[in-house]
């Protein structure tokens, strides 16, 4: 291991790491609002995508894919999979609830899926910091959508419930794979290709299901699917090259300071109400959240 490994697995996350976390949590929690915002979500996204892709094409001009190795495919070919699945899931999720319910069950449960997945799979080793930082985050969900709300939540939200829940499943597993996949492949090259992948996935799955393709329509919010696009790739441009530097343990769980912005988006532009139990909840969450991204 060199001595930058060395460096990255003794400090949980370096400076450099944890600026491009907060970079990209900016960046996601306003592209999902953007897309929650405006009932053509799947259109949004599958655009998107397309945008992200042509924004990294010119990796091409530098790295050549057919350089790779059997197994960096295989990584690429299961982040876009998992990815795709995100993209599906999260539409339904909005489609079926408010932003400030959705994005803390999505992005709050990936940490927490991912911490005991990378010790078994990727051998990362959690301290008690960390363990407490999980702790945290589980109880923050709980008192937030659980606890406080008990089974009123999952009967009157259960569709919105079950959707961000399966969203969160796809973060975790795209993260995992994503971790191994930087180590075998230049970040730009990694992201164009997962996106390419992605792209066509997406747009099959939309087209084989009667849905709007908005690369052939005209009359598409194309300023929106731009902006979307930029945004989207900007973030996950920022968190691959911060897991390429710091424990996806880590990295997973200080992204997920964007739940906190996002219920702020959320009251601020979409005029949603929280609860004092969902606020408690959230701040709960993002102390967790500090806590492991502290940890050693």
């Amino acid at each position: 291991m060199t001595a930058g490994g060395r460096a990255a697995q003794t400090v949980a996350m370096p400076l450099g790491a944890l600026l491009l976390v907060l970079f990209a949590a900016v960046c996601h929690s306003t592209w999902n609002l953007l897309v929650k915002a405006d009932a053509r979500r799947l259109e949004i996204q599958s655009g998107a995508l397309v945008v992200g892709t042509l924004i990294c094409a010119p990796v091409l001009l530098r790295f050549s894919p057919w350089e790779l190795t059997g197994l960096a495919w295989a990584m690429i070919a299961l982040s876009a999979m998992f990815e795709s699945g995100y993209v599906l899931a999260l539409s339904a999720a909005y489609g079926a609830g408010e932003l400030s319910l959705v994005y803390p069950i999505a992005r709050g449960s990936a940490p927490v899926l991912v911490a005991p997945l990378a010790v078994l799979l990727l051998g990362e080793r959690l301290s008690l910091q960390g363990l407490a930082g999980i702790g945290l985050v589980v109880l923050g969900i709980l008192t937030s959508h659980g606890v406080a709300g008990g089974l009123t939540v999952v009967r009157t939200h259960g569709r919105a419930v079950a959707w961000a829940l399966l969203t969160g499943i796809c973060i975790a597993a795209y993260s995992l794979v994503n971790k191994v996949g930087v180590g075998l492949a230049p970040v730009g090259l990694y992201a164009f290709l997962v996106f390419l992948v992605n792209t066509i996935v997406v747009h099959l799955l939309a087209w084989l299901g009667g849905g709007a393709l908005p690369t052939l329509r005209r009359d598409a919010p194309w300023g929106r699917i731009a902006l979307v696009g930029v945004l989207m790739m900007s973030a996950y441009l920022a968190v691959l090259t911060a897991m390429s530097l710091a424990r996806v343990s880590y990295v997973v769980a200080a992204r997920e300071v964007s739940v906190v912005i996002a219920a702020i988006m959320g009251t601020v532009a979409l005029r949603e109400r929280h609860s004092a139990t969902r606020i408690a909840g959230a701040v709960t969450i993002f102390a967790g959240l500090c806590v492991l991204a502290l940890a050693r």
